[in-house]
């Protein structure tokens, strides 16, 4: 009697030495993403969807952040910048020629207490200083200048500067102490409304992603309501679902904070590389400072944070609507 051929003992394509079928580029991205062996499903409102969405509410955290702290950082820079430096304009008069005026000035400036250094400005440093304003080439000979006194100060131990004023009024009528008060105040001003736009940012996109974790949450219940219901019948409780609902948002919400950090990192290093042309309120934005990068990992971990509490805090308050 022939023998028969015997049957493979499994239909494994791996056993028949055949290729097991290949997964799609966007299959396998997904399960990257967000596959965590859970009870909640890596498809619908709580996959890769919900994966992106909070990969861009952590994108726009993160430029929100690194603007707030680079904002503070120019800021404070100018303030103290300003807080050591004084400016005397003079004004042209009958009295005295303009080189009369500043000699009398630096002469009373180098007498003072508390001035560190003086100086004119000439042509060339007035140029300079109105180009950026006026543009380059625009500055022409027969512009009238108005001839400043740049003074340095000891921020530490200031001169009087009423009496300052006084005695430079006195020895070069048509010469003005500018101490700069109002440019700080305005300067001020203006920092702090970019920081609170910023984190007025940050308030809407945490109150975003809970928005949108809460709506997740009760649609991945609410559509695998049947694997719940057995979950409970073989003696699950309330506290086991919840834990294998804030895993899978742990997941979710790591991935996506580490996706919008990653593109933060890089629209950070695109503005450095492209030099300090882009401002923000007047304040020059060259990047993100090397010291400023570690605070922006608290976005994702800000991000975990906050979907695992809004999944716990979603998933006992709907349970037991369900069932």
């Amino acid at each position: 009697m022939a023998n028969t051929p015997a049957k493979p003992a499994s239909d494994d394509p791996a056993v028949l030495g055949e290729e097991p079928p290949r997964k799609g580029y966007a299959a396998m991205l997904s399960a990257l993403l967000v596959e965590t062996r859970s009870v909640m499903p890596s498809a619908g409102a709580t996959g890769l969807s919900l994966v992106l969405v909070i990969a861009a509410m952590c994108f726009l955290a993160s430029l929100a952040l690194g603007a707030a702290l680079s904002v503070s950082h120019v800021t404070s820079d100018w303030t103290r910048d300003l807080s050591g430096a004084l400016t005397i304009e003079v004004k042209p008069t009958n009295a005295m020629t303009p080189d009369e005026q500043i000699r009398a000035v630096l002469y009373v400036l180098s007498r003072s207490e508390g001035v560190v250094s003086a100086k004119a400005l000439g042509h060339e440093d007035m140029k300079a200083l109105l180009e950026p304003w006026l543009g380059t080439g625009n500055v022409t000979d027969d512009l009238p200048l108005p001839h400043l006194i740049d003074v340095r100060i000891d921020a530490t131990s200031p001169p009087d500067l009423e009496a300052l004023a006084q005695a430079i009024v006195a020895v070069a009528p048509g010469a003005q102490l500018d101490t700069h008060r109002q440019w700080q105040d305005q300067l001020m001003s203006a920092a702090r409304a970019a920081e609170w736009l910023a984190y007025a940012v940050l308030i809407v996109v945490a109150a975003t992603m809970v928005a949108i974790v809460t709506f997740a949450t009760r649609a991945g219940l609410s559509a695998n309501r049947e694997v719940v219901e057995v979950l409970h019948l073989t003696g699950a409780r309330d506290r086991f679902i919840a834990a294998e609902v804030q895993r899978h948002f742990l997941h979710l919400g790591f991935r996506g904070g580490m996706i919008g950090l990653f593109l933060s990192l890089t629209a950070f290093l695109a503005l450095a590389l492209q030099g300090s042309n882009t401002t923000m309120f007047m304040v020059p934005m060259s990047g993100l400072r090397l010291e400023y990068y570690p605070a922006l990992l608290f976005v994702p971990l800000a991000a975990a944070l906050v979907s695992v509490l809004t999944a716990r805090i979603t998933v006992m308050r709907t349970l037991h609507r369900l069932l």
